[in-house]
């Protein structure tokens, strides 16, 4: 690209580069988190609801390989790059085996990566450089979490946390260029309408425990978790609460164990009016970006 510019800093540059560190403030942020903790290396301060905000994360929706995508769950380079080339940076993503991940870091300062920071619990964070064989990394955690700020890990201790095929994203310096935010978001509209029809064809019939459980994240997470999540970001304190009403209908229903049909197990009528409330804030979304 035109312009393009990798940046990279040092292993002897990195101990000088003095961080704040940029915490989750949404559920689930941890790559956006990352994402504003990557721009601090290079004098960008912001933070992950600014960036959501700014790329109008609240108003898309994706779906991939049959699974409804929106909020956090939008991440990666196609994503970021909605935020990022206006400013002039890319975010570039790399493919590796884990095996070829450390050799690839030390010499990619600062990188984002998603390790296992618990047994339970694996997320984005940012590789800060080495100190005596040490791999160091900013844990992208909300600020009252009890995870520390900074994870140092032995290459054996790192290795055990990645999983076997492992996405290292970098950012690099672009002339900047604006975005078709417009496009993406009619293309939004048309999948919100697609997942409205969705949940109206698996709440009319009914449900194997399994199926439901499956359809937790496929189906319902995209408005009954991160849609929460947008939601607030846009100050739609009552459509929110509408759905966490369902989502809290939905897990009692889950948590029974049993098929079921969910058109009788939720109040459907505040289920579609909350689908319709969200639908109407995409359309007028919409409105004001053409006129």
């Amino acid at each position: 690209m035109k312009g393009e510019q990798r940046l990279f800093i040092t292993e002897k540059q990195a101990p000088r580069i003095k961080i704040i560190m940029k915490y989750m403030t949404f559920n689930s942020s941890c790559s956006y988190a990352g994402l504003a903790n990557l721009l601090s290396f290079y004098h960008i301060d912001t933070e992950d609801w600014q960036i959501a905000v700014q790329m109008q994360l609240p108003y898309l929706f994706a779906e991939k390989n049959g699974q409804f995508l929106s909020g956090p769950m939008l991440q990666g380079g196609d994503w970021f790059n909605l935020y990022l080339n206006p400013i002039g940076f890319r975010f570039v993503e790399y493919q590796f085996d884990k095996k070829e991940v450390c050799s690839f870091l030390s010499s990619h300062i600062p990188a984002m990566l998603g390790i296992r920071v618990s047994p339970e619990s694996k997320h984005a964070v940012i590789f800060t450089g080495r100190e005596n064989g040490t791999y160091k990394f900013l844990n992208n955690k909300r600020q009252d979490s009890i995870e520390p700020d900074t994870i140092c890990l032995s290459e054996q201790k790192l290795l055990k946390r990645l999983d076997e095929k492992v996405t290292v994203g970098t950012l690099c310096s672009i002339d900047p260029v604006q975005v078709d935010l417009l496009y993406y978001l009619k293309q939004s509209e048309i999948v919100f309408q697609n997942l409205r029809k969705a949940i109206c064809n698996f709440c009319g019939q009914e449900q194997s425990p399994a199926k439901l459980h499956e359809a937790l994240n496929i189906l319902f997470r995209a408005v009954l978790l991160d849609g929460i999540s947008m939601l607030e970001l846009l100050n739609e304190q009552e459509t929110a609460s509408m759905f966490r009403d369902i989502q809290s209908q939905l897990l009692g229903v889950i948590k029974k164990n049993k098929s079921a049909l969910l058109k009788k197990e939720l109040d459907m009528v505040k289920f579609y009016a909350a689908l319709d409330r969200y639908s109407t804030l995409i359309a007028e979304h919409i409105n004001k970006k053409e006129n």
